[in-house]
């Protein structure tokens, strides 16, 4: 049987007074030693976190005494860009609506190339009606040969940009007077 050592179990939870002033000195001698340098950088952090707010602030100052600089002068350009805004709504509705719209030069040249020279054409009214993309064409003048007016109309009925070519009026006099409608097809004359 083994003997057991009664002093192998004792615990003493009462703290003599000369531990307490080791434990006292323990803690003065860690924070001269290791605790200052803790305490350094954490002043160094704190004093780097102010001047960094300072530069912010002082740098936020500047941006804004800049902007409001160049309010004035944003200002003044806005009647520019308005000007502009409406240029270029107008230059927009233009090319949409050259888009749309007949090549008006190209069909006046091929009525030109069309007409004999003894025709004297008085009017070519090209009219856009509602249904799109039917464009109408009434074109008057006068011819003192009828054989002229009937060639002029051959050439108009076999253009392929035209259709219903018609001679709606005639008045056969000295000149003969006449009138001819048509509608083009699509833009026509593209």
């Amino acid at each position: 049987m083994a003997t057991s050592n009664p002093d192998l179990f004792k615990v003493n939870l009462l703290v003599h007074k000369e531990d307490q002033l080791k434990i006292e000195f323990k803690l003065v001698k860690w924070l001269l030693s290791s605790g200052k340098f803790i305490v350094i950088f954490v002043e160094i952090i704190v004093v780097g976190a102010f001047i960094a707010r300072y530069k912010m602030d002082a740098d936020l100052a500047a941006i804004k005494a800049k902007i409001a600089e160049q309010v004035p002068y944003i200002q003044s350009l806005k009647e520019d860009e308005i000007l502009i805004k409406q240029t270029q709504f107008q230059l927009n509705t233009i090319k949409q609506i050259r888009q749309e719209s007949p090549a008006y030069t190209s069909i006046m040249q091929k009525i030109s190339q069309e007409t004999p020279q003894d025709i004297i054409l008085s009017n070519v009214a090209l009219d856009r009606t509602r249904t799109y993309p039917t464009t109408s064409i009434t074109i008057t003048g006068t011819t003192p040969n009828t054989i002229s007016l009937a060639a002029f109309l051959r050439a108009l009925q076999k253009d392929s940009s035209l259709t219903d070519v018609t001679l709606t009026n005639l008045s056969l006099e000295e000149k003969s007077d006449f009138t001819i409608t048509a509608n083009l097809n699509g833009k026509g004359g593209s």
